[in-house]
């Protein structure tokens, strides 16, 4: 079984800076031969305040000869009230992302491996859909099938017992409790996106892999979080006796950065400032 993954391709109805890239990805795309597309979130420039950039973002999911399955991310979604208070994650913001892209999370059997995509953007939120997602995680967790997990947003950045990273990773909090529940199942893989970032590393014998973005790295605006800024897309090849990842970057993708733009697209800006929730 053959997965790609791609990741904070940030399409926008408003914006076209980095359509450019996005559209060779969607072409790279066509000619391959995947059982499965796995997109791991914002999907959309700023489909959290704008329904324009989520239903372009639903656009551009369709039409592929595989299936696609994405879940949120902050920018389809919003994030935590104590790291964007703007754009909290709400019911309306959920709503329309189940309207336009699809549930928000959800589980696959194929390929003799449990998929198992999670929303993010609940973790640490307050919803009563963040509840309702631990005590259906806790139960997608009870097989015997090897599990690939995707989400947004990395569970850390270096290791598990790390402090808040803010913006950049789940809290604490949330994380413990995800990582109670993968110490008693058969996970093997988890996928995540949002940083932008290249990465591949292994924790307590999970493979963990950090799919870049489609449109555009970031520059100063962004602490060193380890890993590569490249542009690009993840190839999952899965067997019985494992997966195998591998990084590929489809033919006419241009190295752009967010600073230029940063403040026409998101004038408010991000808090990334680890010290603001715990």
């Amino acid at each position: 079984m053959r997965i790609i993954q791609v990741s904070d391709t940030h399409v926008s109805a408003a914006h076209p800076f980095f359509d450019a890239n996005t559209a060779a990805v969607r072409a790279w795309l066509e000619t391959q031969n995947p059982d499965l597309i796995v997109h791991t979130g914002d999907v959309a420039m700023d489909g959290a305040a704008d329904i324009a950039d989520l239903a372009l973002a639903a656009r551009w999911t369709h039409g592929f000869a595989a299936p696609v399955l994405s879940v949120p991310g902050n920018h389809d979604v919003g994030d935590t009230a104590a790291i964007k208070p703007t754009q909290a994650v709400d019911d309306a913001r959920l709503a329309a992302w189940r309207a336009h892209i699809g549930p928000d999370r959800w589980l696959v059997d194929q390929g003799g491996w449990r998929l198992i995509g999670l929303n993010a953007m609940l973790f640490a939120t307050g919803h009563v859909e963040e509840e309702r997602q631990f005590e259906w995680l806790a139960e997608a967790l009870r097989t015997t099938a090897p599990v690939a997990l995707f989400q947004h947003k990395p569970l850390f950045i270096d290791h598990p017992d790390e402090g808040p990273r803010g913006y950049w990773s789940v809290l604490p909090a949330p994380r413990r409790r995800i990582m109670d529940l993968l110490a008693g199942a058969n996970v093997r893989l988890i996928c995540s996106g949002h940083l932008h970032i290249h990465r591949q590393f292994s924790f307590g014998g999970i493979d963990h892999v950090w799919a870049p973005s489609t449109a555009f790295v970031c520059g100063e605006s962004q602490e060193d979080l380890g890993g590569a800024r490249r542009l690009g897309a993840m190839i999952h090849d899965f067997t019985a006796d494992g997966v195998t990842s591998h990084f590929v970057r489809p033919d006419g993708l241009e190295d752009l950065t967010i600073e230029p733009v940063q403040q026409i697209i998101y004038p408010s800006g991000v808090d990334t400032n680890p010290d603001r929730a715990a």
